[in-house]
């Protein structure tokens, strides 16, 4: 099954204690790639968060916002920092001794002083209220994927029967080319010989070297051999998108050959289908996790 590295999804989650409203966005990467903007969780707490990601997507750039909204309402709540306060008025007692000062501190005189009243976001929320959005989050973005999956390997498949179709065209065609080639080169070499003194067997010998390095058959078997594991490894639930990238760069190595070896117009036309076929898969394959 083919999960593709772009997908989005979003949700949100009435609670008794609020609403969740999260969304998640994944784009092609190299490797994994987290991003978590969240409410204010403990480090452990996230730390288990990311871990559920892994086990959902193995490749690409993920973004994920989740944002709370408590139900009274509240976005931010005053407090006092106590710790603050007892500072200044430590700190001003013991001036008040040292020098001999008159005057009582009053309400009015503490909260003139900076940091006495502070805003605290009200967005505190623990791990088990965002644990099942969460999950439920990454199931949808999965489904997604899947959805978007299941369009390119239709597309990957389509290609690889072209591939296929125009290599059986080739195959075909290639022994009565090689033939022709070899018959071509000894009349050639007869007509020399009826001129020149030369040594019939050992050219004869060069002919069978030369016939071999144009001979493209390891080249077609080697291709085949790589259409029929690319199609195998689109039938695997893994995370195939670096496999998917290795067996295309061995089939443009086979075909590239095919193109060099072969002096024939109607193989050429073919291979030349054959490398934009496998552009196209290409392309594709960097979408597959």
């Amino acid at each position: 099954m083919i999960k593709s590295m772009t997908g989005f999804s979003k949700i949100e989650t009435e609670l008794k204690e609020g609403r969740l409203n999260c969304e998640a966005r994944t784009l092609n990467n190299r490797y994994l790639e987290i991003g978590l903007r969240l409410p204010k969780i403990d480090y452990a707490e996230e730390q288990k968060l990311r871990e559920l990601v892994k086990r959902h997507i193995k490749r690409g750039k993920v973004d994920i916002t989740i944002k709370w909204e408590r139900s009274n309402g509240e976005t931010s709540v005053l407090k006092v920092n106590e710790n603050t306060v007892r500072q200044y008025i430590e700190v001003l007692s013991a001036l008040k001794k040292n020098f001999g000062l008159k005057g009582q501190l009053t309400i009015e005189n503490i909260l003139g002083f900076r940091d006495i009243i502070t805003y605290e976001e009200n967005n505190n929320i623990s791990e088990k209220i965002l644990a099942n959005p969460f999950e439920n989050l990454l199931k949808k973005l999965d489904e997604e994927r899947i959805k978007e999956g299941k369009i390119i390997q239709k597309d990957l498949t389509g290609r690889l029967k072209n591939i296929k179709q125009n290599l059986k065209e080739i195959e075909k065609r290639w022994p009565n080319i090689i033939k022709a080639h070899e018959n071509k080169l000894k009349e050639r070499i007869m007509e020399i010989i009826k001129t020149v003194s030369i040594d019939e067997i050992r050219v004869l010998q060069e002919l069978a070297i030369y016939m071999e390095r144009l001979d493209i058959s390891e080249e077609i078997v080697r291709l085949k051999g790589h259409i029929e594991n690319f199609n195998g490894t689109l039938k695997t639930d893994e995370a195939i998108g670096r496999k998917l990238d290795f067996i295309i760069q061995e089939m443009v190595r086979e075909t590239n050959t095919i193109g060099s070896k072969s002096n024939d117009l109607y193989i050429n036309e073919r291979v030349v289908q054959i490398k934009v076929d496998i552009e196209k898969m290409r392309e594709q394959a960097q979408n597959v996790e």
